[in-house]
């Protein structure tokens, strides 16, 4: 891969990993009525998908394309946080639903980050067959 190449790969993983730590924060915020910003996690949450979805169709293009493509950096860490914060937000909510809400977006946001995924593991698994 040239450096070129490896520099794009870095810019889409940066601004991949800003945003699913961004949407992250803010549903925690929102979850926690620490501040509300529902109003802006549909939107948040959609420049998030769409963002990890260029990164991973150009990780997987270069996959396919180079025959000494690497990838040291594994998804499972934002499959695992996205998990857990589900889980909480589950647990809590149903101890005290008068307290806490879970926001709408969550859940869609969380299953398209897993379906992403589930792509991109079969594609390596299919590449490395």
């Amino acid at each position: 891969m040239t450096f070129r190449q490896k520099n794009n790969l870095l810019f889409w993983r940066i601004l991949t990993h800003f945003w699913g730590l961004l949407v992250a924060c803010f549903f925690l915020l929102t979850f926690f009525n620490i501040v509300d910003l529902d109003h802006c996690l549909k939107s948040v949450a959609i420049v998030y998908i769409s963002i990890l979805s260029i990164f991973t169709s150009v990780k997987e293009f270069h996959r396919w394309r180079s025959e000494s493509f690497f990838s040291k950096h594994q998804g499972e860490i934002f499959i695992i946080l996205y998990s857990a914060i589900l889980i909480v937000f589950v647990i809590m909510y149903a101890f005290a639903p008068n307290q806490y809400q879970l926001p709408a977006e969550f859940v869609p946001t969380y299953i398209s980050i897993l379906g992403i995924f589930a792509i991109t593991y079969n594609s390596k698994y299919l590449k490395n067959k």
